[in-house]
């Protein structure tokens, strides 16, 4: 296996992010190629990663994925790179509700099935011998994971940073790789749903990165890094899979589907395209917020999240468009909607301003954007009828994260796609609701699949596109 370590921290909040782009990016000006990975459901930080790498990045979740879907992915990304960085979710061990420390959806899982050292990242404001007993505590948890060194953030002045160093290194036996003093770093901006996509500002985006890799190599010993990681580097005892042979849909050429890809609509997994695409689907890229719509001759349409409540200016002049949606609907075309493009495919969205714009009500609902997160985490999704990604009862692993709510005539709720149950603790009472919208040929919902875990949804929905209904 090619050198590789994940960038884990001790809480959400603490740097994992602006420091795997500088890592990154460092990496990348030492010529190296380096595969990105991120731990975790989130759309946002690959966009990043994939833009300062020139390579896709792929999620690992081992919530949403069984074990060997993860191993499929990961090892399938690592062709052609000298190195690889996975950023970790949250803290090191924090995973989905009612697991235990390091269980599934953590960082720490993912680490001890792919056999990954960690690098973990600490902060150092408001303390310094005390670290250590924070880094103590976070090696000592589980024995089976590797934390190779540590970075400490937000770091006061020098002295600060040798005081929390020495304090580390003596009580942990763990290298200290360097540490950012505070406020070196500015932040990458945020708003109401985290960071901005790197879909545009390009120039802003390469001038951040430059300045953020030369703080980076400042203060963080790089070529310390690489060494360890290439003496930590073992003969891979990941399993072969043996891919079974399954009765395979007969498609004689590429089908054609639509996707939209621009600013308001980008949350995709870029694996599972892969993975559709080696099943028969030919992806057409088109920008509704340019004024685009989709050509005539494509097979189905795929609207992924984003951000359509910043762009309906854009999205409601492109009328064009949306009156192709309409027609293809009314023709009985597969249209396929997560998060954003389900808001879409509503009645009307009314943005933080109270503005309602009429949409294309292919949904029949109307969306609003509320101050308050509306939903956040991962669900269990029962399909309550035959949709495009799964028959009657069947189950599938999603996430959720919105701030938007539909609102529907109380007589269309009996077509919603999915009975979804968030993950709960041990003696709470399951939070279960109907979300989602299912007619004609057409399948939303505000749930996130990552469809490269459940091969026959992806063939399910490969054989609508394709007009052969399984």
């Amino acid at each position: 296996m090619i050198p590789s370590a994940m960038i884990a921290g001790t809480h959400s909040g603490v740097g994992k992010t602006t420091l795997t782009m500088g890592l990154l990016t460092a990496f990348c000006q030492r010529g190296k190629i380096v595969q990105s990975f991120k731990c975790g459901p989130d759309y946002i930080d690959p966009t990043f990663y994939r833009w300062i790498t020139g390579r896709s990045c792929s999620n690992l979740d081992s919530w949403l994925m069984d074990r060997p879907t993860i191993e499929r992915l990961y090892k399938r990304a690592l062709e052609g790179a000298d190195l690889a960085l996975l950023e970790g979710v949250m803290g090191l061990y924090d995973g989905a509700a009612g697991e235990k420390p390091g269980g599934a959806g953590s960082s720490a899982s993912l680490a001890k099935m792919l056999q990954v050292p960690i690098i973990l990242v600490v902060d150092g404001s408001s303390a310094a011998q005390s670290v250590a007993a924070t880094v103590y505590g976070f090696a000592k948890l589980m024995p089976d994971i590797k934390i190779l060194g540590i970075i400490v953030n937000r770091v006061g002045s020098e002295r600060h940073g040798l005081m929390i160093q020495k304090a580390i290194e003596e009580s942990c036996c763990l290298p200290v790789f360097g540490w950012l003093l505070k406020n070196s770093i500015e932040a990458i901006p945020e708003r109401h749903l985290g960071l901005v996509s790197a879909v545009r500002d390009d120039e802003a985006l390469q001038e951040y990165c430059t300045q953020l890799a030369q703080v980076i190599e400042n203060q963080i010993d790089i070529d310390q890094i690489i060494s360890l990681l290439s003496k930590s580097t073992k003969k891979s005892t990941l399993r072969t899979l043996e891919i079974e042979e399954k009765e395979k849909l007969e498609i004689l050429e590429k089908i054609p589907v639509a996707i939209a890809r621009d600013e308001a609509f980008h949350f995709y997994y870029e694996d599972a395209l892969r993975d559709l695409s080696d099943r028969g689907i030919e992806w057409i890229p088109f920008k509704p917020v340019a004024g685009e719509t989709f050509p005539a001759h494509v097979k189905g349409v795929y609207l992924g999240g984003g951000y359509p409540e910043l762009y309906l200016e854009e999205l409601t002049k492109n009328q064009q468009f949306i009156k192709d949606l309409r027609s293809a609907y009314q023709n009985g075309m597969p249209i396929y909607g997560e998060c954003g493009g389900y808001m879409f495919l509503s009645r009307s969205i009314e943005d933080s301003k109270q503005k309602e714009y009429s949409l294309t009500g292919l949904v029949p609902a109307k969306c609003k954007m509320q101050k308050r997160r509306q939903a956040l985490g991962y669900v269990t999704a029962q399909a309550t009828t035959d949709n495009l990604l799964a028959h009657q009862g069947d189950l599938l692993r999603g996430h959720e994260f919105h701030y938007s709510s539909l609102n529907y005539d109380p007589a269309e709720l009996q077509k919603s796609a999915f009975r979804i149950t968030k993950t709960f603790l041990p003696g709470q009472e399951p939070l279960v609701r109907q979300v989602g919208y299912v007619e004609k040929a057409l399948t939303a919902s505000y749930v996130h699949f990552h469809l490269s875990a459940y091969p026959t949804a992806m063939d399910r929905l490969v054989s609508f596109f394709a007009g052969q209904k399984i």
